[in-house]
């Protein structure tokens, strides 16, 4: 790479990062939230991920609209930034009151499985869980530079944003591979897990077929079929931006201890179907459905199509 692109992409990344999204959260929300609507028109932000995600999404969305349907999904994204500085930057008593829930959590003097999805921007709820006494940690892979930008100032901010996530409520992560006996030990200390089942499965042997936007998905069940060998509850959870106001949801699903896996994936199936036909823009898999989709010959189920346009 040509020093001067170098250049051009760190600076890239240092605005993006930081510069904007560390500027907007000082603003009061509303003249914020609406600055990032108009970002959200550019269509040169995100390129890079956006192209991919529309062309995984548009196979399955036939009645989207493209530029609408783009719009939502640079607004999230540009969300998600901005949020990584909110967290830091407001009180509980801010959020608490941008914030619909619905659902309980699970009591926090026990262990629990908190199981989630690549779907909206939920980087807040770990201020949620904190208040609610829970202590978890969350399942994640490493890292590499270029997954939030290129260069030295992408792997600043994954530090940063490590740094913030303990600092709002997160027991820091448990990372993939070979992570069984990791969780089980997590539960064994008193400690709750947070994880995401919306990933195209490695292991077909451990996978569960469920349906959802009327198409047969493969989802990986490891994790629910540890739940049951620990006698853990299960918890599944999704975390909503209102694309009008900036506001958020927050929907809880809470599963006794016990509960068998083939009622945890149909459940969380469930809940996916549901968050993606009001919002299928958020999705972040979108250009890894091909892997996860293995029934390609259904039709699209109805309400699945175009976002409104903002």
């Amino acid at each position: 790479m040509k020093p001067s692109d170098r250049i051009r992409r760190a600076g890239a990344d240092l605005l993006f990062l930081f510069v904007l999204p560390g500027l907007i959260a000082l603003l009061p929300w509303p003249v914020g939230f609406a600055l990032l609507k108009r970002c959200a028109r550019i269509d040169l932000l995100y390129r890079s991920s956006v192209a991919p995600a529309w062309a995984g999404a548009r196979r399955y969305l036939p009645q989207a609209d493209e530029q609408a349907w783009k719009r939502r999904h640079r607004l999230l994204r540009l969300v998600e930034q901005v949020d990584s500085y909110l967290t830091l930057l407001r009180s509980g008593r801010w959020w608490r009151a941008r914030i619909v829930s619905e659902g309980q959590w699970p009591p926090p003097d026990a262990p629990a499985l908190l199981l989630t999805f690549h779907w909206g921007a939920g980087h807040w709820v770990w201020s949620q869980l904190r208040a609610h006494g829970i202590d978890a940690h969350f399942l994640a892979r490493r890292a590499a530079p270029g997954d939030l930008g290129v260069g030295r100032f992408s792997v600043l901010y994954g530090r940063f944003r490590a740094w913030a996530l303990r600092r709002i409520g997160s027991a820091g992560p448990l990372f993939l591979g070979g992570s069984a006996a990791r969780i089980e030990a997590a539960f064994a200390q008193g400690r709750s897990v947070v994880g995401m089942l919306d990933l195209p499965p490695r292991n077909t042997r451990s996978s569960s077929c469920q349906q959802v936007l009327g198409r047969e998905l493969r989802l990986p069940s490891g994790l629910a079929e540890l739940a049951g060998r620990a006698g853990v509850p299960v918890a599944i959870f999704s975390c909503g931006l209102d694309p009008d106001t900036g506001g958020r949801t927050l929907r809880i699903e809470t599963l006794p201890s016990g509960t068998s896996t083939g009622e945890i994936m149909a459940r969380y199936a469930a809940h996916l179907d549901r968050r993606l036909r009001e919002q299928p823009a958020y999705w972040h898999l979108w250009s890894a459905a091909a892997e996860m989709f293995v029934d390609s010959a259904a039709r699209p189920a109805p309400g699945s199509g175009d976002p409104q346009s903002m």
